[in-house]
């Protein structure tokens, strides 16, 4: 009884001491400090959900891409360039009616994204985002690769980690989504992973 009041004490005194520690520490972590505005250059991958529309179903895809913008602190401005790709299989029209196929999905989308980050200068700072562009697009599963050109737009919410003065890296989920193409209907839903470097 004695050796568990004294290890019961033991736990509470260090609990009282590590924890503002850490609080503290946790912090830090969201504290805005003193940053500049500069360009900065990126690269970014991950994978793509393409929504199943229509006769066709979608395999998880990939998307990768780059990235050039102005980070303003706070509010930045970038063009992005980002290729998607997602196998599929679907119904394709025949004279005696639809038959199974596969195929895929080809995207390359040319973005102007406007972003904002909540606490610019801080170690972790959340972020969100639109932007408007084109993409060329496959206009079915079978057929031309990348022959529809349609007005492209998303939204953009995530969050980065400023690993050191010049270096960020972002983690952030986006739906992007296009006027109609052809035969289905172009809804994205994309996981991102990014590292960008800030003159």
């Amino acid at each position: 009884m004695k050796k568990s009041m004294l290890l019961a004490a033991a736990l509470t005194a260090a609990s009282t001491i590590a924890l503002p520690v850490i609080t503290a520490e946790a912090q830090t972590l969201f504290t805005p400090q003193a940053a500049t505005p500069g360009f900065y250059v990126g690269g970014e991958g991950g994978l793509n959900w393409l929504l199943n529309s229509g006769n066709n179903q979608f395999n998880t895809g990939y998307a990768v891409g780059g990235k050039v913008g102005y980070d303003f602190v706070g509010p930045r401005v970038e063009l992005e360039a980002l290729y998607r790709n997602n196998q599929a299989r679907g119904g394709v029209p025949t004279p005696f009616g639809p038959s199974p196929g596969q195929g895929q999905i080809n995207q390359l989308s040319t973005m102007v994204n406007g972003l904002y980050d909540f606490l610019p200068g801080a170690k972790i700072t959340p972020y969100a985002g639109a932007g408007v562009g084109l993409a060329f697009v496959d206009q079915g599963i079978m057929g031309c690769s990348m022959c529809s050109t349609q007005f492209a737009y998303q939204g953009i919410v995530g969050i980065g980690y400023n690993v050191a003065p010049r270096w960020r890296i972002d983690l952030d989920a986006r739906y992007f989504g296009t006027t109609n193409p052809g035969t289905y209907t172009n809804n994205d839903i994309s996981l991102m992973l990014g590292a960008s470097y800030k003159w």
